[in-house]
């Protein structure tokens, strides 16, 4: 009976063992030839040096030569600056119907941090508020856009806006975020655990990147990248924007930079944990609705403590110039819901 338990079980080991010789070296050839053929598409792509409108380089540390990218349109009387989302391959094309929207009346500038778009990487500084904002602030410097300035932060970026109004107040004339993300999230335990599950899968997924397979996937699945909302805007979405758009997804997809910036979110909040909005600075949190729905579910049956709308409201210390509204859509509304957003912004904007 021994000797037939046996029998089966290192008849298993075999049955594996043969299945790795067979097909797992065969899975690491394909994934060997893919890694080759992305690089080499890469280097391709960086040796024909696009110089089209979207890339407008910028010199921030001369010592080291390293560079950020900027976009601009329009000449109103308010300049905004858009501070793009976690993650965002390409913001130039992804905020441009945003910005497009806005720019018959307004100054838009879309700034692409180190890692992002065009800008080149960092490893030296460290992804701070302090670093990222001092970028930000020197970048606009470097392209002669004076402030003060309408801080335009969508998700991740709400925390650096926060920094920046605390650190250049004279700077600042309004904010008006995007789906914001709350520094006071630290503090729940079960947004502490999202964020390091969130963290784990970003530095997994970034490590797949060195095949090329978010490549495909920009062919493949469209709808993963709101390609396909961007189709449906011929009038802003050519051929142009999304040949850029594919070639930074392509070639910058989940970057270091990154990942560097995300494994810092968590000392980045807690930095800002105690901020609220000055009682003088009129300020717009524009919320999701399908994120308010996420967040309450989380509340709900998860264990959180804290929903959007109690984060959105405690950093309001006056509530004559300081707002909040929802729209319909999700977290990508500057894409799948831009007309509400503009009409929303722009309505908030005339008041002050």
């Amino acid at each position: 009976m021994l000797n037939k338990i046996l029998f089966k079980i290192f008849g298993f080991f075999e049955m594996i063992k043969d299945f790795l010789v067979t097909w797992g070296l065969k899975i690491l050839l394909v994934l060997f030839i893919c890694m080759i053929l992305h690089n080499v598409v890469k280097m391709s792509e960086i040796s024909t040096r696009y110089k089209g409108q979207y890339k407008n380089l910028v010199m921030v540390y001369e010592d080291d030569n390293k560079m950020m990218n900027m976009y601009t349109v329009g000449d109103g009387p308010k300049t905004i600056v858009i501070l793009a989302g976690f993650g965002s391959q390409s913001p130039i094309i992804q905020y441009k119907a945003l910005a497009d929207g806005l720019k018959d009346e307004y100054k838009v500038v879309i700034v692409e941090y180190f890692g992002y778009g065009y800008s080149m990487s960092m490893k030296k500084n460290p992804r701070t508020n302090e670093n990222i904002v001092n970028e930000i602030k020197k970048a606009l410097e470097m392209y002669e856009i004076p402030g003060p300035y309408v801080l335009m932060p969508h998700s991740h970026s709400n925390i650096y806006a926060m920094y920046f109004q605390q650190a250049y107040p004279e700077l600042v004339q309004g904010i008006v975020s995007i789906d914001g993300l709350y520094p006071a999230q630290i503090n729940d335990k079960y947004y502490q655990e999202k964020l390091d599950t969130d963290i784990s899968n970003i530095n997994i997924t970034s490590i797949f990147e060195l095949t090329g397979f978010e490549r495909i996937l920009s062919y493949v699945r469209e709808d993963i990248f709101y390609i396909n909302e961007m189709r449906e805007m011929p009038e802003i979405y050519g051929k142009e924007e999304l040949s850029v758009y594919r070639n930074r997804i392509g070639s910058n997809y989940l970057s270091r930079t990154m990942v560097r910036e995300v494994e810092k979110l968590r000392d980045n909040m807690t930095e800002m944990v105690n901020y609220k909005y000055p009682d003088y600075l009129p300020t717009l949190q524009i919320l999701a609705s399908d994120t308010v729905k996420q967040y309450d579910d989380a509340k709900k049956n998860l264990g959180a403590t804290v929903d959007l709308n109690t984060l959105s409201t405690s950093l309001i210390t006056n509530s004559m110039i300081q707002k909040i509204e929802t729209i319909e859509g999700d977290h990508m509304m500057h894409l799948t819901n831009v007309n509400d957003l503009v009409a929303t912004i722009k309505l908030f904007l005339v008041t002050f």
